[in-house]
C-alpha cells in the first residue's frame, strides 16, 4: 500500500476514484503539480499529531462505511412512504436505538439535533416557552463555566425578564451541591448545569446536583456533549430532565447531535416548520449524519472502557512531561478521576496561548488555546476566570486533548515539541529583560 494511504484504506478508495474519474493524475502524465500537491497535503495532514479531540475528532472508518450508501442508493427522504422512504426511516430508527442504548434510555426519549447547540437551545428555551405558558415561575439557576450555547439563552431570557442566578465554582471548576441546594427558591424553574467542562475538562457531580433539582421538584438540563462517548451515562440511575450530546465530538460527522428528553417531561418548539422530532426539531432530517452518529454511539457504548484506560495513559504522559516544565501548571481537576478521559489544559507563565498554538502548528502538533467555539478576541475566557485566574495567566492557556487515533509515542513526542517551545520563550524573554 502506498506510503500516502497506510492511515486509512478509505484515503485509498478516495484517491483511487480520484484517478478514475482522471481528477488526479501520476506523475509523467499531464498536470503533474496538482497531482503532487495533493499526495503532499494528503502526507502533511497524516504526519501532524492532532491533539484538539475535545475541538472535534476525525470520522472513524466504520461510521464513513455505514453512512456511504445513504449517500447514494438509500438517499430517500425519511418522511415520504415510498421504498426509498421506508428504507431512510428505518435507518433513522435504528440509529436512534443505537444513540438511546450509549445513554440507557429509551429510543422514544431521543431527538436528533443539527448540532449540540442546537440541543442547548431546546432544552432551555423550549422548557422556558412551557413555563411561561403555564405561569410558572421565571428563574434559572445555572454556572460561570457553562459553554456559550447555554450562557447564551440563559442570557436571553435574562432579557426577557427572568432572574438569573449564576453559581460560582471552585478553583478546579467544581460546583457544590449545597450551593444549588441554597439557591432554589419556589421560583426556581430550570437548573443547567454542564456534566464537564470543554476547556478545563473538570466532570461535575451531576448525579448529585440533579438528585438536589430532582428533591424540590425542579427541571434539571446538562449539557453532556464533552462527555458523551467517553465517560458512562446511565439516565435510568441518574435523573436529569433533558441531556444535550454532540455527535463531533465521538467520531462522527459535524452537523448532527441529539437531546434526550425524559418521558414526560414538557418542552415546546422554538423553531418551527414540519413535524419532524416531534416538531422539537423540524425540518428534513439529515439522514447520512443520523447513521453515522448512531455508528459512532454504537461503537462508543461497545469500546468506552478501553478507550478510557487507553485515554488516560495518553493523558497521563501529557501532565507528567508538561507539568514538568518551569511554568506550566494543570487547570481544571487534578484527580483524574473527576477529569475528562485525555483532557490536558494548562496555564504557561509569561506565554501568550495563541503563539503556543501557532509554534506547535509549526512543527506538526495540532493544540488549541481556551475553546474553539469562543469567539476570537482578546476577552479573557469566562472559564478560565471563574476559576479564579488573573488575566496574566489565563493568556497563556494552551489545552492537549488526546483522542482513539492518538498514541502513547505521540504524545510523548508532543510533550516534548512543547516542552521546547516554552523552554525557548522563557529563554527569549529572560534575554529581552536583561
Amino acid at each position: 500500500m502506498p506510503a500516502y494511504c497506510r492511515e486509512s484504506r478509505f484515503s485509498c478508495l478516495l484517491i483511487a476514484g480520484l484517478l478514475v474519474r482522471g481528477n488526479i493524475k501520476f506523475p509523467g502524465q499531464d498536470d503533474e503539480p496538482r497531482l503532487t500537491c495533493r499526495i503532499s497535503l494528503y502526507c502533511h495532514m497524516s504526519a501532524m499529531i492532532y491533539l484538539d479531540n475535545s475541538a472535534t475528532t476525525r470520522v472513524r472508518d466504520e461510521v464513513i462505511e455505514a453512512m456511504s450508501p445513504y449517500l447514494t442508493e438509500k438517499f430517500g427522504n425519511p418522511s415520504s412512504i415510498h421504498k426509498l422512504g421506508r428504507l431512510s426511516r428505518q435507518a433513522v430508527d435504528a440509529a436512534r436505538q443505537q444513540v438511546a442504548a450509549l445513554i440507557n434510555a429509551s429510543p422514544e426519549e431521543i431527538y436528533f439535533a443539527p448540532c449540540g447547540t442546537y440541543s442547548n437551545n431546546v432544552a432551555i428555551a423550549g422548557r422556558a416557552r412551557f413555563v411561561e405558558a403555564n405561569g410558572l415561575g421565571r428563574h434559572l439557576i445555572t454556572c460561570l463555566i457553562e459553554h456559550a450555547s447555554s450562557l447564551g439563552p440563559a442570557r436571553a431570557l435574562e432579557a426577557r425578564g427572568w432572574r438569573i442566578t449564576y453559581l460560582q465554582v471552585d478553583a478546579q471548576g467544581f460546583v457544590d451541591a449545597e450551593e444549588l441546594r441554597a439557591a432554589i427558591t419556589p421560583e426556581t424553574s430550570i437548573v443547567s448545569l454542564m456534566w464537564a467542562n470543554n476547556e478545563v475538562g473538570t466532570v461535575l457531580p451531576v448525579e448529585d446536583l440533579s438528585a438536589v433539582a430532582k428533591e424540590r421538584g425542579v427541571f434539571f438540563h446538562t449539557d453532556a456533549i464533552q462527555v458523551a462517548g467517553k465517560l458512562p451515562i446511565d439516565v435510568t440511575a441518574v435523573p436529569v430532565d433533558t441531556l444535550s450530546l454532540s455527535g463531533h465530538k465521538f467520531y462522527a460527522p459535524k452537523g448532527i447531535g441529539a437531546l434526550y428528553v425524559r418521558k414526560g417531561v414538557n418542552l415546546m418548539p422554538i423553531v418551527f416548520g414540519g413535524g419532524q422530532e416531534m416538531s422539537l426539531f423540524p425540518g428534513t432530517e439529515g439522514l447520512t449524519n443520523i447513521v453515522g452518529i448512531g455508528k459512532a454511539a454504537e461503537l462508543a457504548r461497545l469500546e468506552q472502557d478501553s478507550s478510557r484506560q487507553g485515554l488516560t495513559s495518553m493523558q497521563k504522559i501529557l501532565i507528567d512531561k508538561l507539568t514538568a516544565v518551569d511554568g506550566v501548571r494543570l487547570t481544571g481537576a487534578s484527580d483524574l478521576s473527576r477529569r475528562l478521559p485525555g483532557h490536558v489544559s494548562l496555564v504557561v507563565e509569561g506565554a501568550v496561548g495563541e503563539e503556543l498554538v501557532e509554534k506547535a502548528d509549526a512543527q506538526g502538533v495540532c493544540i488549541s488555546s481556551v475553546s474553539a467555539c469562543s469567539q476570537s478576541g482578546g476577552d479573557p475566557s469566562h472559564v478560565l476566570s471563574a476559576i479564579g485566574l488573573p488575566k496574566e495567566a489565563v493568556l497563556g492557556s494552551a489545552r492537549l486533548t488526546a483522542g482513539r487515533f492518538n498514541s502513547e509515542q505521540e504524545c510523548l513526542k508532543a510533550a516534548d515539541i512543547l516542552s521546547e517551545i516554552v523552554s525557548a520563550q522563557k529563554s527569549r524573554k529572560v534575554l529581552r529583560q536583561r
